[in-house]
């Protein structure tokens, strides 16, 4: 309990900024995501030094506003605690935090290596492989059972290919014996298509809302920067196919994302893709393009060129930023949702299954298997299959990302990408200055989305002292 003698105090690396005539605070330890205070609340917290107890602290509010008492000072600051923005004695316990098991299984199920398109950069080689019936209902009770055993309380299927809507009657089964399993050992279930959007027929469409289908869509651009890098065999460009998907996707409410993949050849783009996806109210989600060995050109762009336009195009969000939250789609690998240690699952809370039931740690690693369905224990073999080593490297043991501010949102990159550039695990992403460069400025997009949507402009009685928006991402 907060007694006028308490003293409140700030967490380490707490960032802060100024928004809108608003006061942005982020806490990298909080569950709870950022905060955005008023000029009264950022007030009183601009106050903590943890020297001033909460006696000292009314004294100065009092001088800016005699009514204030003692009761509405100690509510604000209870706020604050809940938010996780500041403490009273102890800070939040980090391996309390990071101590807790993981309880979503996150499992990608690549069914085929056809695909219909030759994107330019695309990681996996194109065969006639795909999974069989067997191995394919094999996968779904073996992983369903092994996440029972292991305590997890949710699986997200992502079907994947090449193109996975290739085999479409394949996927609606799995879905089917998927939730009826799921169901008998009560685990929540949910699915997911990544698909490149040229099958997505009104038909189909119409089939994934049926049965509550999540899709992800792939779109580079508009017009020739799609149909720069997404072709045909032929050569030809897939944007009017992919536009037209999405306007089935839209037409029969099948809830979606695209996935936007950024290269040298369509960053310049970037910007009017943006435009172009707020403007149909599209969620997105923006990834860097990965080197592999099936790729002979160099895509990435260099690191100013890819700030300069990821800035313009976070400008055009600030400017008119959506109700739903893009917080965690804007910037490649990194993820605000909760403070965490590793970039992905991978060997924590993610399994890869290939089209020959053969396990992977990774789908960028397809050619690398590490076990397989037959094993005893996916779980055991998913945890023992990390190819990252030392194993189970945490963003604490990378140098120099044990000592930045943003460790436990970005976790030092892809471990991936790191050791193909850098040749070692240990290390900061090459990416490491782009994301310095950008996470202020995702955060501030948040909060700009938080004050348009999330507070009550009406005035607030004086005895009801304001602090906080509603904070939740």
């Amino acid at each position: 309990m907060i007694s006028k003698l308490s003293i409140p105090r700030l967490y380490e690396n707490t960032y802060t900024d100024s928004v809108e005539g608003f006061f942005l605070v982020y806490n990298p330890l909080s569950e709870k995501g950022l905060s955005v205070l008023n000029k009264e609340a950022a007030f009183l917290f601009g106050l903590i030094d943890g020297k001033k107890n909460i006696y000292d602290i009314l004294l100065s509010a009092k001088e800016k506003d005699s009514s204030i008492e003692l009761t509405d000072i100690i509510k604000v600051f209870n706020d604050f605690v809940s938010s996780e923005i500041a403490y009273f004695d102890t800070p939040k316990s980090k391996t309390k935090l990071f101590s807790k098991k993981p309880t979503h299984l996150g499992v990608w199920l690549h069914i085929t290596n056809q695909c219909n398109l030759r994107c330019t950069y695309c990681y996996v080689w194109k065969t006639q492989d795909k999974m069989s019936d067997e191995i394919a209902r094999k996968s779904i009770n073996t992983i369903i059972d092994s996440a029972k055993k292991h305590g997890f309380k949710k699986i997200t299927i992502k079907f994947s290919g090449g193109e996975c809507l290739l085999e479409f009657p394949k996927v609606l089964d799995l879905v089917c014996l998927g939730k009826k399993l799921a169901k008998q050992v009560k685990i929540e279930i949910d699915f997911v298509v990544l698909t490149n959007g040229v099958l997505l027929t009104e038909e189909v469409a119409k089939k994934l809302k049926e049965e509550n289908i999540r899709v992800a869509v792939s779109l580079d651009g508009l017009g020739k920067y799609n149909d720069t890098q997404r072709i045909f065999p032929s050569g030809s460009g897939t944007f009017k196919f992919v536009e037209k998907g999405i306007k089935n996707l839209q037409k029969a409410k099948v809830p979606f994302n695209v996935s936007i993949t950024i290269t040298s050849k369509n960053i310049e783009n970037i910007p009017d893709l943006t435009k172009f996806l707020l403007k149909r109210n599209i969620p997105f989600a923006f990834n860097f393009y990965r080197e592999n060995p099936f790729v002979k050109e160099v895509l990435e762009g260099d690191d100013k060129k890819l700030v300069e336009f990821l800035k313009k195009a976070y400008r055009i969000i600030y400017e008119s930023p959506p109700r739903y939250s893009l917080i965690n789609g804007l910037l490649d690998r990194v993820t605000f949702k909760r403070p965490h240690l590793y970039t992905c699952g991978m060997g924590n809370s993610y399994i890869v299954v290939r089209q020959d039931g053969k396990m992977v740690s990774c789908q960028m690693t397809l050619e690398k298997p590490n076990g397989s369905i037959d094993d005893k224990d996916l779980i055991k073999t998913m945890e023992e299959g990390n190819f990252v080593r030392p194993k189970n490297l945490t963003v604490e043991g990378k140098t120099p990302c044990d000592t930045c501010q943003w460790k436990y949102i970005c976790c030092g990159g892809c471990p991936l990408l790191t050791f193909e550039q850098k040749g070692k695990y240990t290390v900061n992403s090459p990416y490491c200055s782009v994301y310095k460069a950008l996470i202020p400025e995702v955060l501030r997009i948040e909060a700009k989305r938080l004050i348009k949507y999330g507070f009550n402009e009406t005035k607030t009685d004086k005895q009801e002292f304001p602090s906080l928006l509603p904070l939740s991402l």
